[in-house]
């Protein structure tokens, strides 16, 4: 293994490290106070907004995760969260206009969905506006897992269009924004968390001129409490 490899895996390995070590010493806080553990899980919404983003569409995706309430008073408490999500984007592309390299008046004929696999870390607070509602916001922070392309030509209609995927590692690409939702309670079990995420990181640092895109998803949560 080259030495560029050697460096990128150990970048990889403390990004990883950091992530955990963060939502650890967080849950250690959490022990302090009165807690409780829950998981979560539900649909995303996601897309790039900004420059260069011409064409492209949000995607259903979903996500996973467990999370710590903190009680720090009746009116507020703290959620650090650890979760998998799946946001990205999709767009379609035609198939004359990529062999002349020129824009053409006629139908789609690739449908290219673009996936970003992320470990976030959200650091949300929760604000009571009643017994069964809270005003949820705070920082989140992500890293790229994995980018997952699937290119499928919907011109081949005789059942030969198989899906051409590839797989790039994230290299754990570091993305930060802020989210704010609501926190709905069911019971003392299950709660609904509506939830828009927009990140603050620029995309396109790499490209000349002052050209800046985000990721943003919009996720609603199926929270479960353990008693």
């Amino acid at each position: 293994m080259t030495y560029k490899a050697n460096r990128k895996q150990g970048i990889k390995v403390r990004k990883l490290a950091l992530s955990s070590l963060l939502f650890l010493l967080l849950t250690s806080f959490a022990l302090g106070q009165e807690t409780r553990f829950g998981v979560k899980a539900g649909p995303n919404y996601s897309s790039i907004v900004g420059d260069l983003t011409d064409g492209l569409k949000f995607r259903f995706s979903g996500h996973l995760g467990v999370f710590v309430l903190v009680d720090l008073s009746y009116k507020f408490k703290f959620q650090p969260e650890l979760v998998y999500s799946s946001q990205g984007f999709q767009f379609s592309s035609d198939l004359a206009s990529i062999q002349t390299g020129a824009p053409v008046a006629s139908e789609n004929d690739f449908r290219n969905n673009v996936q970003l696999n992320f470990l976030t870390i959200p650091l949300i607070g929760k604000f009571a506006l009643n017994e069964n509602v809270t005003v949820d916001f705070g920082p989140q922070f992500g890293f790229l897992l994995n980018q997952v392309t699937i290119i499928k030509n919907l011109d081949e209609i005789d059942g030969t269009n198989l899906a051409r995927r590839t797989s790039i590692s994230g290299d754990f690409q570091l993305d930060y924004g802020a989210a704010v939702g609501l926190g709905i309670r069911l019971n003392n079990s299950f709660s609904l968390a509506p939830r828009a995420y927009i990140g603050f990181r620029n995309r396109l640092n790499g490209l000349p001129g002052n050209v800046q895109n985000y990721n943003a998803a919009i996720q609603l949560s199926v929270n479960y409490l353990f008693r």
